[in-house]
């Protein structure tokens, strides 16, 4: 049996990166966790069924799973350069019965293009794909994020922040998961900058990483107080 086959309490002992659906996308024990982190954040951000978001990097249905039942149809979209993650996600853990009655959409491109869809999005998530890569690969991906953001609509993205560090430097490094690249705040602020995008750090917990939230300008953003409020106690099973 190949480790693709592998049940879940099997695949618990893989390391992220690993040949399975869970384990490819990180530590199998947070599978859950990260991907409820992310819808409980997009839903206090003001997502609801009517918005149409892009889960970018979104692997096996992490956050898929969750979201793709609760928006209406054609709402969800989807990029992942791993066609097979995306299906043993349907198989495994979603079921053929959502795709057909959500009629999600996904694309499969290298070259963080998100206008492949033909749409703008009103929510932009990417979930630990910016920890893994350096900065010229956070400034395209942004970039492109700005050129298919709905007026009004938001950009959740994270990064690995602190202290730069020689090994994995971020003016140097390519996709090197499940290794990853730290900035410091000032970078990741330029970065937004540059691409025209006002930005905002939100306090959300992550086991890893700093979430930040992203708009065509500062009065898209939360409002300071209200992102202040969104944090809590480390949350842990």
């Amino acid at each position: 049996m190949s480790v693709r086959d592998f049940t879940v309490e099997q695949a618990a002992a893989l390391a992220p990166g690993d040949g399975h659906y869970r384990a490819f996308v990180g530590p199998t024990y947070r599978y859950d966790l990260i991907g409820a982190q992310q819808f409980a954040l997009l839903y206090l951000l003001g997502l609801r069924e009517t918005h149409r978001l892009l889960d970018f990097g979104c692997g096996s249905l992490r956050l898929g799973r969750m979201a793709i039942p609760y928006l209406l149809k054609d709402r969800y979209f989807g990029i992942e350069p791993e066609p097979w993650l995306i299906e043993d996600g349907f198989a495994r853990e979603l079921g053929e019965d959502a795709r057909q009655l959500k009629a999600p959409r996904f694309d499969h491109n290298t070259e963080y293009r998100t206008d492949v869809f033909g749409t703008r999005f009103d929510y932009i998530i990417a979930q630990s794909i910016f920890s893994h890569t350096g900065e010229d690969a956070s400034r395209r991906a942004l970039q492109s994020f700005k050129g298919s953001l709905a007026p009004g609509g938001l950009i959740v993205v994270n990064w690995m922040v602190g202290e730069e560090q020689p090994q994995f430097d971020p003016d140097t490094s390519d996709w090197v998961y499940p290794e990853c690249v730290t900035f410091r705040p000032e970078r990741i602020e330029r970065i937004a900058a540059e691409a025209g995008l006002a930005i905002r750090a939100c306090p959300w917990w992550h086991p890893g990483l700093s979430w930040y939230v992203l708009g065509h300008s500062e009065a898209d953003l939360p409002d300071p107080a209200f992102l202040a409020s969104l944090a809590l106690q480390p949350l842990s099973r």
